[in-house]
C-alpha cells in the first residue's frame, strides 16, 4: 500500500499584488501529488518575505504576529488533513476551507459504513419482506467493498460522495480481473451498491445519487427449460437413495407448479385448496414478494402431492434440503439421466412457464399470474418458445392457407 503525501508551504501570489505594492499570501497543498492553494487572507511587501523560509521580517512586533498566525493557519490545515484521514473523507479543497476558516463540517457519511447499516436493517427482515439469499448476496458484496476500498483509495471507508461513474468502473474492472466475477455477476454487485446508496438518499445522508448515469451491463442468461421428455425421463428414473427421490419429486412438483425454491420450502398443507368442482389448488404468498398467486394442480402434481401427504410427516408438505443441498443433488439425478442441460431448482420454474403451460397454448397473461409476477415482462423473460411449438403453430396455419 503506497503512503499518502501530505506537504504544505507558503508562496506570494505575485500576479495578485495591489496598488500598495502587497501581495497575498497563500498556502499551497499537495496531496499525492494533487496541488490546492488555500488564501491565508493576509499581505505582505515582498521585501519582507523570505521565501526560504516562509516567515516575515525582519523581526518586529507585525512580523511575530504574523508568523504566528501563519503557523496556526498550517496546524490548522493539518488538523482538518488528519480529521477526514481518520474519517475516510476524500479531502478536498472544501473541506478543507470549511475546517480552516471555522465553519462547521457537515457530517458526511462513508460507503462502507451505510453499506453495514443498511444489511444491518435488511438482516432483520429476512423471512418477511427479504429472503435469506437476497441477505446473503449483499454480505458479499460489502465483503469485496472491505477489500476493494483500501486497495484502490488508500483509506478504510470512502465518503458516498465519492461513489460515482468513475467508482463503478474501477469497481467493475476488480471484480472481474481479481474476483473473476462475470459480467452479470460484477453488475449484480454495482446494482446492490446502487440500492444501498438510494438507502442514503431516502435517509438524508446524501442529496442524490451520482451512480445515475452508470449503465448496468446484464446480458439475460441462457436457460433452456426441460422438454416433456426429459421431465418424464427424471420421473420414471428408479432411484435407491432416499434423498435422491425426494429431490426428485420436488423437483418434477416444481415442473408441474411453478413453485421457486423458497415457495416450495415454504409449502405448508394450509396452502392446500379444494375447490367446488374437487380441482386442488395451491394458494399462497410468494416467500420473495408477498405477491398472492394460485395454481391448479395438474394429475403429476397432484400424485405427488399424495404421496408426501399420505406420509403426514411434516407440516410442510415436502422435505426440501437447503438451495445449495438440492441443487448438487440435482446435479447427480442430471448424470444418471442423461441430461445435457444444467438441473438446478430455478429450472423447474422456467420448464413450467415454457414447456409446461405457454407451449401448451395457456396464455401469458395466465401464466404470469399462476407465477406471481406483477409484470408480464419479468414473465417474457422466463419464457422461451420452443421449435417444437413453433412448427406446431406453422403447420397450423399451413392448414388454414389451404383452407
Amino acid at each position: 500500500m503506497s503512503v499518502q503525501t501530505f506537504k504544505v508551504h507558503f508562496i506570494l501570489k505575485m500576479d495578485k499584488t495591489n496598488k500598495k505594492g502587497l501581495t497575498p499570501i497563500f498556502a499551497r497543498i499537495r496531496l499525492n501529488g494533487i496541488k490546492m492553494e488555500l488564501s491565508t487572507n493576509r499581505n505582505i511587501a515582498k521585501a519582507n518575505w523570505s521565501v526560504e523560509n516562509q516567515i516575515a521580517f525582519p523581526i518586529d512586533k507585525f512580523s511575530k504576529d504574523l508568523n504566528q498566525f501563519l503557523e496556526n493557519f498550517k496546524s490548522k490545515i493539518y488538523n482538518g488533513y488528519t480529521m477526514m484521514l481518520s474519517s475516510g473523507e476524500a479531502i478536498s479543497a472544501e473541506l478543507l476551507k470549511q475546517s480552516i476558516y471555522g465553519k462547521p463540517l457537515k457530517r458526511r457519511y462513508g460507503l462502507i459504513e451505510t453499506a453495514i447499516q443498511h444489511n444491518e436493517e435488511f438482516e432483520k427482515q429476512i423471512g418477511k419482506k427479504y429472503s435469506y439469499g437476497s441477505y446473503k448476496n449483499y454480505k458479499t458484496t460489502l465483503k469485496y467493498l472491505f477489500e476493494f476500498v483500501p486497495a484502490h483509495f488508500k483509506t478504510k471507508d470512502i465518503s458516498l460522495e465519492m461513489v460515482d461513474y468513475k467508482f463503478c468502473e474501477k469497481y467493475f474492472i476488480y471484480l472481474t480481473t481479481l474476483k473473476s466475477c462475470n459480467i452479470n455477476g460484477a453488475s449484480k454487485h454495482i446494482q446492490r451498491i446502487k440500492k444501498i446508496i438510494n438507502y442514503a438518499v431516502r435517509l438524508g445522508y446524501l442529496r442524490s445519487s451520482l451512480m445515475t448515469t452508470y449503465v448496468l451491463r446484464i446480458n439475460p442468461p441462457k436457460k433452456y427449460p426441460l422438454s416433456i421428455e426429459e421431465i418424464n425421463a427424471l420421473a420414471s428414473l428408479n432411484l435407491q437413495r432416499k434423498t435422491l427421490v425426494e429431490v426428485r419429486d420436488i423437483f418434477v412438483f416444481q415442473c408441474y407448479t411453478g413453485l421457486s425454491y423458497s415457495d416450495i420450502k415454504g409449502l405448508k398443507h394450509k396452502h392446500i385448496h379444494k375447490e367446488g368442482n374437487d380441482d386442488i389448488w395451491i394458494k399462497m404468498e410468494r416467500q420473495k414478494t408477498e405477491i398472492s398467486f394460485s395454481v391448479p394442480l395438474l394429475q403429476p402434481a397432484l400424485v405427488l402431492l399424495k404421496k408426501y401427504t399420505d406420509l403426514g410427516e411434516f407440516d410442510f408438505v415436502f422435505p426440501v434440503l437447503s438451495n445449495q443441498k438440492m441443487n448438487e443433488n440435482l446435479k447427480v439425478l442430471q448424470e444418471i439421466a442423461g441430461i445435457s442441460k444444467n438441473l438446478t431448482t430455478h429450472l423447474a420454474r422456467h420448464t413450467f412457464a415454457t414447456t409446461i403451460t405457454l407451449n401448451n397454448d395457456v396464455p401469458i397473461e395466465t401464466v404470469s399470474r399462476m407465477l406471481g409476477h406483477t409484470s408480464i415482462k419479468t414473465t417474457q423473460l422466463y419464457a422461451k418458445v420452443l421449435d417444437v411449438k413453433i412448427g406446431s403453430d406453422m403447420r397450423k396455419l399451413g392448414n388454414k392457407l389451404k383452407e
